[in-house]
């Protein structure tokens, strides 16, 4: 059976009240309703009781101290737009947390890094460092809109401008605040130790942070995190190839990826897709949707874009040129053609712009988006991107496919987006269908789910993994005996989520 929880009551909004200000705390239906969606990385919501937006981590530590002390329900969340307003919250709703009073930057360009709360918006990192550290960036997320924050992508390990060459954003964390669930307040890294800076990660002894990067808030509340900055040269551009299939533009990137010393460490953000990728850009009204006009201005069927950035002019031509030769060596020895798209300088200009809004599309399929992520090793991920669009195609979904390099090509983080109609009777139960299809077969080649789905990647993928659902479990009913936090995505324990069978257990 599920946990049960208690409700809200007039006596518990009080002391919310007397904690955070009656400014700051709302019973209001509309606006309860209004922290409520069905996010583009998750389709389950419930409507919270609660809204409660505290300044500090002394006022969500005291919160969580009254959540536990009356067994009420807390999901927190600040920009949403990972999936945080569609989280599987616990029934009832329980108190909602707002974060975006939180919004603070520190920064530290001696030491190179950044301290940041869950309400800082990646366009105001933006902005302030082009204005006043222009020889250092923040390593905000790309593809998302401004209001996406810095925080919120680095504790879900999600990819930002320079994920092509520094890996996840969960690599280029150096400390965090944690509040856990009983309310105690503790730093990981050197910043444990009272008085020193975050410059070291591992601190003295072994590191936590773990337990708290991709567990969704289930393990506890980060309230800051110190993320490195990194060197902003002004000299760059995008280039971008296309090819006949995925491994045109699979293999060349892995080649261009190699040069760790050389040209890779130029391409910072490395990413492609194919044609109807386009169409998602495309105003509903004249969006063409067959290939042929898209080939007409010179749109090939599978593209790969390299943004790059140097320090000099001729590092820039150097790397462009070099890159070239990959890619004219490639089509010599896989018998194909590549070729370059020209693009435009205003095309070039909007690529470079930050933050970058690409991965927003618009409403051709009736604003049904539903984004699914998945990790695989580079080189794989031709093959699972050639399933996934057949699979998507046979399901009555355009096969829309997204694809990014992580770390030098040592991952690619692959993400299908489902367009669909979201007035269709019975869609949902057909995305059901399809992801629990194509779930069991990667998960059959060791590729790895990125933001699951609670009912199907996560029992899926646990399912298994058994021991180490089990461990992640355990750490759970440790740091949280009461399990007043929502479990997640990850659905840690499963008894929090639903009061279904649980498919982990049963092994089914």
């Amino acid at each position: 059976m599920t946990v049960k929880y208690n409700h809200v009551t007039d006596d518990v909004v009080k002391k919310l009240v007397n904690i955070c200000g009656e400014k700051y705390v709302t019973t209001s239906e509309p606006l309860r309703h209004s922290y409520m969606a069905r996010g583009i990385m998750g389709l389950e919501a419930v409507l919270p009781e609660a809204i409660v937006r505290p300044e500090n981590a002394q006022q969500v530590s005291e919160i969580l101290v009254v959540a536990n002390e009356n067994l009420i329900p807390v999901t927190p969340a600040a920009g949403g737009l990972s999936g945080g307003f569609a989280l599987p919250a616990i029934e009832p709703g329980g108190i909602y947390m707002d974060m975006t009073r939180m919004n603070r930057l520190q920064v530290d360009v001696e030491n190179r890094v950044m301290i940041v709360e869950p309400g800082l918006k990646s366009g105001d990192a933006w902005r302030i460092f082009k204005t006043k550290y222009p020889e250092w960036a923040p390593p905000i997320p790309d593809g998302a809109p401004p209001a996406a924050t810095v925080l919120g992508d680095a504790i879900e390990r999600g990819f930002s401008l320079v994920t092509g060459v520094y890996g996840p954003q969960a690599d280029m964390i150096m400390g965090l605040e944690v509040v856990l669930p009983s309310g105690k307040i503790f730093r990981t890294g050197s910043w444990a130790l009272d008085g020193a800076k975050p410059y070291y990660r591992w601190g003295p002894g072994p590191n936590p942070d773990g337990l708290f990067l991709g567990s969704q808030g289930s393990m506890g509340i980060i309230t800051k995190a110190a993320i490195k900055l990194i060197p902003h040269p002004h000299f760059k551009t995008v280039v971008a190839y296309g090819g006949k299939n995925w491994d045109d533009i699979i293999i060349p990137t892995w080649e261009v990826s190699k040069h760790e010393m050389g040209i890779a460490e130029h391409t910072v953000m490395v990413q492609g897709g194919n044609w109807p990728l386009v169409m998602t850009r495309w105003p509903k009204s004249n969006v063409p949707v067959d290939y042929d006009f898209y080939k007409k201005i010179g749109i090939s069927e599978y593209w790969m874009n390299y943004e790059i950035w140097a320090w000099t002019e001729e590092e820039l031509e150097y790397t462009k040129k070099r890159i070239d030769e990959i890619y004219k060596s490639y089509e010599v020895k896989a018998n194909t053609e590549c070729p370059q798209w020209k693009l435009h300088p205003r095309q070039i200009a909007s690529r470079l712009k930050k933050p970058n809004k690409i991965a927003i599309s618009y409403s051709l399929w009736e604003a049904g988006f539903l984004f699914i992520t998945w990790y695989t090793p580079w080189l794989e991920s031709a093959r699972m991107m050639e399933e996934y669009c057949a699979k998507m195609e046979e399901y009555g979904f355009p096969p829309t496919m997204w694809v990014a390099s992580i770390d030098h090509g040592r991952q690619a983080i692959v993400m299908p987006i489902l367009c669909f109609d979201s007035t269709e009777p019975g869609i949902y139960d057909k995305i059901r269908e399809f992801n629990l299809e194509t779930t069991r077969s990667f998960l059959k080649k060791g590729w790895l789910n990125y933001s699951p789905d609670p009912f199907v990647h996560a029992p899926e993928t646990f399912a298994r993994t058994p021991e180490y659902y089990d461990m992640l479990v355990k750490f759970r009913k440790v740091l949280d005996p009461n399990l007043i936090l929502h479990p997640g995505r990850l659905a840690i324990p499963w008894e929090a989520v639903t009061d279904l069978p649980n498919p982990i257990k049963d092994g089914n």
